[in-house]
């Protein structure tokens, strides 16, 4: 749509028809509205045909409408040359999305049945079918799992959103296969997703198709600095799967809201699409707050704040089942440090937001700036929200790295992850920008032809009145060669730059040099490229769907499995925990983290002591100081640690902590020294493996002296840190374990640090403030002890003595026929036994069920808010006001002047007002206003007029 200001502008067609009088406006809801009928989300068209069976609630009349009487609507609508260049257009585009994400994710290999791997999707696989086989039959969402770090708390602190989608595909398909198409099912429709997003945000054709190649080039994105932050096919590859799904929530709920925004509808479906996104990914989660906090502000009005609040706190209160346990239970998860960036003199935050070559992102930026200042130019609020936003998430991005440590929850960010957003919404607007200098373009062309014929006229006598004007058809036209040249490009640079293979079989090297330029400026069309240095995404993809299974190694990998299935099942050694050396060498079975599986492959028999989920579980650091003292060359991934690395001797001892009864050493190296170790005994060995039995490492054990409490810190996430390690590496500073509460009869003593030891960027070591006095203990034989899933039960032969149960604490575990449990150092459990047997088992606490509580009165309130809380903005803009004609004036050719509007009060806003003196009250259009089929945001707006 264009502005006419004189005669030879070019002019939109005229509407292809008007609905009937009697039809209600579409910016209105009530009881009385027709639901969706008249309002297609992809600016479908609908009928008016038969309003009394439309204007039916029943089920079936819903059902019929939304299912068969839409699309045939849709279809029966006329289709004028405009509307077919603009569907074709439509589907072409997602068509060719579609096919290029499917052939990158290679959709021949998601259908393989198989075992998915590849980095941390590799060890995904354990979590979805522990769900599905333990915690779902027993009607939970999360509960415990003991695989990983001595135990940890599952779906409490990572999304249960992409595993439910998982096991709900399993029931129909092979588990491997239902794992790999909702690993990418993110990618396949983000796309759409921000199609649709611009249909419903009301931008112009052609930029919602032009919004599926933004995507696109999002989604393809080899840059170094974003590739696996989150989004793209390279992160998703990479594990971050559930946050390219909320990420997909993510835009299709904004759509959404900023569809109700201008029209007052959508609320209950806006609101569980938006809590989709934020219980599919917590990064994702801080995203949609942002975003729609800052819409909602650019588009606050009065009846625009009660359409907030009746959309918001129910989308807030369906979240509650698990962000209120996730915020609650912060204390003890585990900060694996990262840090912020910048970081290092070669890095800044310019290298942050501008990643690409230099050449490029000047070529983003700049279209980017033209959409976002044409934005609000016309006045269309959700495109100068993206612009604003842009700017809010990058102030975040420097708040949060500066305030790193001192955030609460928050903390655990790291700062780049909020870089994606970032991106996706740059290439978004960059998009508004390009169909905005195609549509100058055509703008430009259809003045200089009408221009040059009118000349003609002149020449030959005439006035040059009978030369046609342009119409809105060669704006379409101009939008589609806007766009297909968009899509050229963008494909022709994805292939040749980040040697994207869209269709299979592509150039595994560059043969050629292409460049524009020099120096940093330098813009590469074509370069050749090593195949160890690609990192291409679907490489990656390949990579991870050929599975375990199709791996060189899987044989070796199989064995391994195997023996320590066998092991578990033999009387003489039985089922237990193993810690098995890091060491790279390990990706050569898929992933680095193939050996986290062990416990999936033998149905909880052996368990890992490493895990994915390293934020989850309170134990995470104990194990990595355990894994670096076993290992010849560890990751030592948790920072500020004080690790010792390549240790047995000290090693042994923490594996006897934490209970670990198995040892699974692989190099040369660890294999002498292992050998050489007390406490450590060959029991087999499988291929290159040497696997160890570890002695005196049982779960549940009596303790010789009395514990000492240290009050005021297990609340804490890092004081607790400080008093673990220090117990965990430093025993002799301690005559007594450490323990968060007890009965008043134990010694009370505070944790100070130690001056002396206090390094720059290691967690400090902290001593008692004063001489413990060790209690001895009298001696308790324990037997009989059965770890479940969610259970620990142990008979003792003495009860009122404390015994140490070697499992992750959590404040959610309960214990029958004993006091506590208590929170012990490192981070383990102490029960006095007050019965000769003893039952531990993981429930559900007050603020579970106070959250799940919250999440059904959400639910109530989508239906309460739908029913008796109607919508009616006064406009479909909160900046346009109509003007409100009492029928009589305007009937008897009264014009309303700026003064009458004074004669009005709120009340004569509403549905059902009447003005003084009787009659009904009529919307008239303000003088110049646009009509309502095409509004008066412009050429923002969507000019198709509505059926």
């Amino acid at each position: 749509m264009t502005h006419v200001s004189d005669p030879t502008e070019l002019a939109p067609d005229p509407p292809e028809s008007e609905p009937p009088e009697s039809a209600p406006s579409v910016y209105e809801t009530g009881p009385n509205e027709i639901p969706d009928a008249v309002d297609d989300a992809a600016g479908g068209e609908a009928s008016y045909d038969e309003l009394p069976d439309l204007r039916s609630n029943s089920l079936v009349a819903r059902a019929w409408r939304r299912t068969v009487r839409r699309p045939l609507d849709w279809i029966d609508a006329p289709w004028t040359a405009q509307r077919i260049v603009r569907t074709v257009t439509t589907f072409l585009f997602l068509v060719v999305a579609l096919v290029i994400t499917l052939n990158v994710v290679h959709w021949d290999l998601i259908t393989t049945n198989n075992t998915p791997t590849g980095g941390d999707m590799g060890a995904h696989v354990m979590a979805p079918a522990y769900l599905r086989d333990h915690l779902l039959p027993d009607l939970r969402l999360n509960g415990w799992n003991p695989y990983w770090y001595d135990g940890f708390p599952l779906y409490r602190f990572y999304m249960v959103i992409p595993a439910l989608m998982i096991i709900l595909l399993n029931v129909l398909i092979p588990y491997g296969i239902a794992f790999k198409i909702v690993a990418v099912l993110g990618i396949l429709t983000l796309p759409i997703c921000c199609w649709a997003f611009g249909r419903l945000a009301k931008f112009v054709y052609p930029i919602p198709e032009l919004f599926t190649i933004a995507a696109l080039i999002f989604l393809l994105d080899d840059s170094k600095d974003l590739a696996i932050l989150g989004g793209t096919v390279k992160s998703t590859m990479a594990g971050e799967f559930s946050f390219s799904i909320a990420l997909s929530f993510a835009m299709l709920g904004l759509g959404l809201y900023a569809k109700g925004l201008e029209t007052g509808k959508y609320r209950g479906r806006t609101a569980v699409i938006l809590a989709l996104a934020v219980l599919s990914h917590g990064i994702v989660a801080i995203f949609v707050v942002v975003a729609v906090v800052l819409m909602s502000l650019v588009w606050m009005d009065r009846t625009r704040f009660k359409y907030c609040i009746t959309t918001l706190v129910p989308m807030a209160l369906l979240t509650a089942f698990w962000i209120l346990p996730f915020t609650s239970g912060s204390a003890y998860m585990t900060d694996m440090k990262y840090e912020g960036r910048p970081n290092g003199a070669n890095d800044s935050y310019w290298k942050m937001f501008f990643p690409l070559d230099v050449t490029l992102d000047r070529i983003v930026f700049v279209f980017a700036l033209i959409g976002f200042v044409v934005c609000v130019k016309r006045r269309h609020l959700t495109g100068a929200w993206m612009g604003i936003c842009i700017i809010a998430l990058g102030v975040l991005t420097r708040f949060t790295q500066q305030n790193h440590t001192n955030l609460p929850v928050i903390g655990l960010l790291w700062n780049p992850r909020i870089l994606p957003f970032i991106n996706l919404l740059r290439y978004l607007l960059m998009m508004i920008g390009v169909a905005e200098v195609g549509r100058a373009i055509a703008w430009v062309v259809g003045r200089v032809r009408v221009g040059m014929a009118v000349a003609a006229e002149r020449r030959a006598g005439h006035t040059g009145a009978a030369v046609p004007l342009p119409t809105g058809f060669a704006m379409t036209i101009g939008g589609a060669v806007t766009a297909f040249f968009t899509l050229c490009v963008v494909l022709l640079m994805l292939a040749v730059e980040f040697q994207v293979d869209f269709f299979g079989g592509g150039m595994v090297n560059g043969r050629y040099s292409l460049s524009i330029g020099s120096g940093k400026d330098q813009l590469v069309l074509y370069k050749e490229r090593g195949t160890g240095t690609r990192g291409l995404a679907d490489s990656w993809s390949r990579y991870n769907f050929t599975g375990y299974e199709g791996k060189s190694a899987y044989g070796e990998y199989k064995q391994l499995v195997d023996d320590m299935a066998g092991i578990g099942k033999d009387p003489q050694y039985g089922c237990g925990r193993s810690l098995w050396e890091n060491n790279t060498d390990n990706g050569r079975y898929g992933t680095t983290m193939a050996l986290m599986l062990l416990p999936h492959w033998t149905d909880g028999c052996i368990d890992s002591s490493e895990g994915l989920f390293f934020e989850a579980s309170g134990t995470t650091p104990y194990h990595f100081i355990t894994a670096a003292a076993m290992s010849t060359n560890s990751s030592n991934p948790v920072r500020q640690l004080r690790y010792t690395d390549s240790n047995p001797a000290l090693g042994v001892k923490y594996l006897q902590e934490l209970g670990i009864r198995y040892y699974m050493a692989w190099t040369d190296e660890a294999v002498a020294k292992a050998d050489q170790t007390p406490g450590l005994t060959t029991i087999k060995i499988s291929g290159p493996w040497h696997i160890y039995q570890v002695a005196d490492s049982e779960i549940v054990t009596p303790l010789a002296t009395q514990p000492v409490v240290v009050p005021g810190r297990a609340d804490d996430r890092e004081k607790w840190l400080e008093l673990g390690t220090s117990w965990f590496q430093n025993p002799n500073d301690w005559a007594a374990m450490p323990v968060s509460d007890g009965p008043s009869d134990w010694q009370r003593v505070n944790a100070v640090v130690d001056p002396t030891r206090v390094q720059a960027n290691r967690v400090n070591v902290v001593v008692p403030d004063q001489t413990i006095k060790p209690v001895a203990l009298a001696p308790v034989t324990v037997s009989n002890v059965v770890m479940g899933n969610e259970t620990v039960d142990f008979d003792v032969d003495k009860v009122g003595v404390p015994v140490l149960v070697k499992v992750s604490y959590f404040p959610n575990w309960e214990v029958t026929g004993g006091q506590g449990p208590w929170r012990v150092a490192p981070n383990l459990m102490l029960v006095i036994p007050t019965s000769t047997h003893v039952k531990m088992t993981f429930g559900r606490s007050a603020t579970d069920y106070i959250a799940y509580l919250l999440t059904l009165i959400g639910v109530v309130l989508l239906f309460v808010f739908r029913k008796f809380v109607p919508i009616t903005h006064r406009s479909a803009h909160p900046f346009d006001v109509p003007a409100l004609v009492p029928v009589g004036l305007a009937t008897s050719g009264h014009e309303l002047q700026a003064a009458d509007l004074g004669t009005f009060d709120d009340a004569m806003w509403q549905q059902d007002a009447t003005p003084p003196g009787g009659g009904a009250v009529v919307i008239a259009p303000t003088p110049g206003a646009v009509p309502e089929s095409e509004p008066a945001a412009g050429v923002l707006d969507d000019p198709e007029p509505r059926r």
